[in-house]
């Protein structure tokens, strides 16, 4: 697990890092909003689509190859696009080979999970899933105060330092795969047929999606931007808050991993998420006060997101393809949240859009406690 989680950090470091990058460097050439969540929107589109091919293949071949052969250059190659990046269509490529990456990763990270530490699934994702919280917000902060001090060019020399360095522990994941029962590939790419799911492993897929779409509009797009143009905060200023979010978030979902998913935890977690969203647009010298309180709430729902999907993802011959088809809806629901965002915001400002995020929220906490109470 050691090995899942260093790939895990290494991984998000850089990702973190991009994702703060990218909206405000697309933002320093004078691109509107609306064009720069077109250019984010790209992700989570083609995301969709190649993580369901990458994991009927996995369930074939392995996940620890993935790993290795597709997530770290991909890692390496879309950073490196970035650095040359000079125009529109080149930022687009980058997020095309960014989404690839992280089908790669995604397409088996719980699969590998799972398979390392079978007694404690739910458990272990979460573990990963703060491990990925902290590292997202550590490569945030960094990349914040070297984009400060070093500027966009020097900051993503770094990012391209640490995709490199990721090919050791994702080489070492070769020697940690167990042997696997395996299908032929076409039987594999069968199970991707969706009717033979039933009705609450789709419902676990609209839970999933209520909880990106509290999230992923806010941080893949608004919020870089929001805290640059609204507030005033200079580039290491926006990483080290983001810095915050993600360790407080994580710290959360590490010593909460005993605490019951029970109607108490529902009723804390959509309380704190409501109020800090629906004050985050006129927060003014309030606003890392209530971004942390948001961050409290993520870090309460990683446990209900982690353990609706444990539930739902049973069969050990198809775990890859059962999490990849859970997260249909969500990434749909992804590209067109960012791609509307912009959109909303320059049209009636950024109010709409964070209210939506918590009322997005509760919806997936308190449906979650209802998927973990019933037989699937």
């Amino acid at each position: 697990m050691k090995r899942v989680f260093a790939v895990t950090f290494l991984n998000y470091f850089v990702s973190g890092g991009l994702a703060l990058i990218i909206p405000l460097l697309l933002l320093e050439r004078n691109i509107d909003l609306a064009e720069i969540g077109l250019v984010i929107s790209v992700l989570p589109l083609v995301f969709l689509v190649v993580r369901l091919l990458f994991a009927a293949l996995a369930d074939q071949v392995g996940w620890a190859r993935f790993y290795l052969l597709l997530n770290w250059p991909g890692t390496l190659l879309s950073t490196l696009v970035y650095f040359l990046a000079n125009s529109i269509p080149a930022f687009l490529l980058g997020k095309i080979i960014e989404a690839v990456k992280a089908s790669s990763y995604w397409a088996v990270n719980r699969t590998a999970i799972f398979a390392l530490s079978p007694k404690q699934k739910a458990a272990g994702a979460t573990r990963n899933a703060a491990v990925l919280s902290m590292s997202t917000s550590i490569g945030s902060a960094v990349s914040g105060v070297a984009l400060a001090f070093l500027g966009f060019a020097r900051t993503l020399s770094m990012l391209l330092v640490a995709s490199v360095i990721m090919v050791i522990p994702a080489a070492m994941l070769l020697r940690a795969q167990r042997p696997q029962a395996r299908t032929g590939i076409l039987d594999a790419v069968a199970l991707l047929d969706p009717r033979g799911k039933g009705r609450a492993f789709w419902l676990v897929a609209l839970v999933m999606m209520f909880f990106s779409l509290a999230f992923y509009p806010l941080f893949a797009l608004l919020l870089p931007i929001f805290m640059a143009q609204q507030l005033g905060y200079n580039y290491m200023a926006i990483g080290v808050a983001f810095m915050l979010y993600g360790l407080l978030a994580a710290f959360v979902a590490f010593s909460t991993l005993r605490v019951p998913l029970d109607i108490r935890r529902v009723v804390v977690q959509s309380v704190v998420a409501l109020l800090a969203t629906f004050l985050l647009a006129g927060s003014g010298s309030l606003f890392l006060a209530l971004f942390s309180a948001l961050a409290l709430a993520e870090g309460l729902g990683i446990g209900f997101f982690e353990s609706i999907i444990a539930k739902a993802s049973r069969n050990e011959l198809t775990v890859s393809v059962d999490v990849g088809l859970l997260h249909v809806p969500m990434r749909i629901a992804e590209f067109a949240s960012v791609l509307v965002a912009g959109f909303v915001v320059q049209s009636f400002g950024y109010m709409p859009v964070f209210v939506a995020s918590g009322v997005f929220f509760t919806f997936f906490s308190v449906f979650s406690l209802f998927i973990l109470k019933i037989r699937m």
